[in-house]
């Protein structure tokens, strides 16, 4: 909070890391981190904005009880306009979107906009780079899975026909895993399991 830029920029990093394990979040979440990693997504450098909406993204996901603290410290309004930004890069975008998506995926009265769906959807074909295509794929599966799932939305950006695409590929490639969570989103949107090819 009162550190230098770097200070900040390495603080900011070092708590998206941490925030990935549940504990990690619930503590930082407690030692009132949200308000401060908000509020870094909101005034910070380029650096800094992406660590800090990369970390709510993590808390979100990993403890979802700290979605309740992002939206009273004003994280829906900053996030949203960090991920519309003209002069954001497309990480700090991107990481924006997930969060903004993992806090849909919780809040069934809070939608995620087509903006963000359509920036996670991007990166599906798109090879992995710094776990942004794992993270937009888990978030997206996230949402499709939840109440919060508008499948009129998901047909209008793309995503069904994305999802059913995924399904193909992750099973060709023997991932079936997550064949099998692209199927049960799919199912969740209303839309039919991907027929699998079978051995000749």
């Amino acid at each position: 909070r009162d550190g230098s830029e770097r200070q900040k920029e390495d603080a900011a990093g070092a708590l998206s890391n941490l925030a990935m394990k549940n504990a990690n979040s619930v503590a930082i979440a407690a030692a009132g981190g949200v308000e401060v990693l908000v509020a870094l997504a909101h005034d910070g450098n380029e650096a800094q904005k992406e660590h800090a909406a990369g970390a709510l993204g993590f808390m979100i996901e990993v403890a979802p009880g700290t979605h309740e603290g992002v939206v009273e410290a004003g994280g829906v309004a900053v996030l949203s306009s960090l991920a519309q930004e003209a002069s954001a890069s497309d990480d700090c975008k991107l990481a924006a979107a997930i969060a903004l998506v993992y806090l849909a995926s919780t809040c069934p009265d809070l939608a995620a906009d087509d903006t963000c769906l359509s920036l996670l959807l991007s990166r599906l074909d798109q090879p992995e780079e710094d776990g942004w295509r794992r993270d937009s794929i888990n978030a997206l599966l996230a949402l499709a899975t939840s109440s919060s799932a508008c499948a009129e939305q998901w047909h209008r950006v793309g995503g069904v026909a994305a999802l059913q695409a995924l399904a193909r590929a992750t099973a060709e490639e023997g991932v079936e895993r997550q064949a099998e969570r692209c199927d049960e989103a799919l199912v969740s949107l209303g839309v039919r399991r991907v027929r699998r090819r079978t051995a000749a």
